[in-house]
């Protein structure tokens, strides 16, 4: 079973902690997390599951909703947490954020898991950001 909270300051280290667990050398810094907070029109949620041998936080998603448009900014999901339908139940939560007409989103191109995540549940393809990630990396930007 997945459950879902909307996250909130207190859980800034622990969101900081999994972000480096999730993406590494790719990972969001601590200032970057914690201005998600300020951000007005930001949505924010957690998944929290059972112990079952994962840790309490088993993923987060960061969106962003101006004038029925929802960006999502950013999905992570803890290794030991993938493929058990985390992101899924996390990107869903985001797009019943009330309001939304419109979502938008950027992936990195040379991420098939996520984009094929994203195609799942009904985003497309409208282009691509050369070079748009710190280290080069193309994004595709989808819409749903």
């Amino acid at each position: 079973m997945i459950g879902l909270r909307e996250a909130g300051t207190a859980d800034i280290p622990m969101l900081i902690q999994a972000e480096i667990e999730c993406f590494g050398e790719h990972a969001w810094t601590p200032s970057m997390v914690r201005e998600e907070f300020e951000r007005p029109g930001g949505v924010q949620w957690l998944s929290i599951g059972p112990d079952r041998g994962l840790r309490e936080l088993q993923g987060f998603a960061f969106g962003w909703q101006v004038v029925g448009e929802l960006h999502v900014l950013h999905i992570g999901t803890v290794p030991a947490a993938r493929r058990v339908g985390v992101g899924r139940h996390l990107l869903r939560r985001l797009l019943d954020t009330p309001g939304t007409e419109t979502a938008w989103l950027e992936v990195r191109a040379d991420n098939a898991a996520a984009i094929g995540l994203y195609a799942g549940e009904g985003f497309i393809d409208v282009g691509r950001r050369k070079r748009y990630y710190p280290d080069g990396g193309d994004a595709v930007v989808m819409r749903r």
